[in-house]
């Protein structure tokens, strides 16, 4: 069986072989962050709106960039490694950023990425008919600044939130902000119905600035984002999640709550269903 590769930094390697040094950032002190890519036919989908979030969060890092920077070549980086891999047709790929090796107050601040890829299967496109069972992870608040809205290689949040879903078998769990409203989910960003009218938490409330989430307020064009307090999203008729990868999921039960699926499944048909 052929060995799977990545791409460090431009450079295709096998997936085994050791790519980072001890001193790197991302590793010593989760300074980096990544994108969750969707490709699909040999296209990387929402291809625009990850570039902008990308170009945003080094931004907002003050990552130093290489003269004539630009994201173009590493995106068709990505394409090359999905056809090494054998998964260009549907893949799931992981893009990540780190700046340079050194300690907090020196080091080289060379931008550096690592790109991987994996098959993807087409059952992640279609609609999930049984719906989520999630719940409340409650032990970690999510800050409400700027940089909660990257998708951080500091992920301890998540991690530990991983943990306890697993602990209470859950499908994900839903993640507090440091005003007690309701932020994100683990990997995902979320959505709520009530009365016909969908919802989303403001990028001030701390979630990520997802890409599905951002495609979906663009398309749909009614969608309000405000902060979600734990009483509306346990008042809510809908609830779903969203991502790059997944597109729209239904959430059938919040611990002893449940939901309907009506509209989240018209909106799947609508703007996720469509692109494949």
């Amino acid at each position: 069986m052929t060995a799977r590769k990545i791409c460090h930094n431009g450079t295709y390697k096998n997936e085994s072989e050791p790519i980072i040094r001890a001193g790197n950032k991302s590793y010593r002190y989760g300074d980096g962050f990544f994108e969750t890519l969707k490709v699909w036919k040999g296209a990387i989908l929402f291809e625009t709106y990850h570039q902008k979030r990308i170009e945003k969060s080094l931004d907002i890092l003050q990552y130093a960039r290489p003269a004539h920077f630009s994201i173009t070549p590493i995106f068709s980086q990505v394409i090359q490694l999905c056809e090494k891999n054998g998964c260009v047709h549907a893949a799931r790929v992981r893009l990540s950023f780190s700046h340079g090796n050194g300690g907090l107050f020196d080091g080289d601040d060379q931008l550096q990425y690592i790109i991987e890829a994996w098959p993807l299967e087409p059952a992640n496109n279609h609609f999930n008919e049984n719906g989520l069972v999630t719940g409340f992870f409650r032990e970690i608040k999510k800050s409400c600044d700027s940089y909660a809205n990257i998708k951080s290689a500091s992920a301890l949040l998540y991690t530990v939130a991983a943990n306890y879903s697993r602990l209470h078998q859950w499908n994900d769990c839903i993640i507090w902000n440091q005003r007690e409203n309701i932020c994100e989910t683990i990997i995902a960003n979320l959505f709520w119905i009530k009365d016909n009218r969908i919802y989303t938490p403001a990028l001030t409330e701390g979630c990520v600035d997802g890409v599905m989430r951002s495609f979906l307020i663009d398309q749909i064009g009614t969608v309000t984002e405000t902060p979600c307090r734990t009483e509306d999203l346990l008042g809510a008729d809908e609830v779903f999640l969203t991502n790059a990868i997944r597109g729209i999921r239904w959430v059938k039960s919040i611990e002893e709550v449940n939901y309907k699926g009506n509209l989240s499944r018209e909106l799947h048909q609508q703007y996720i269903q469509s692109l494949f």
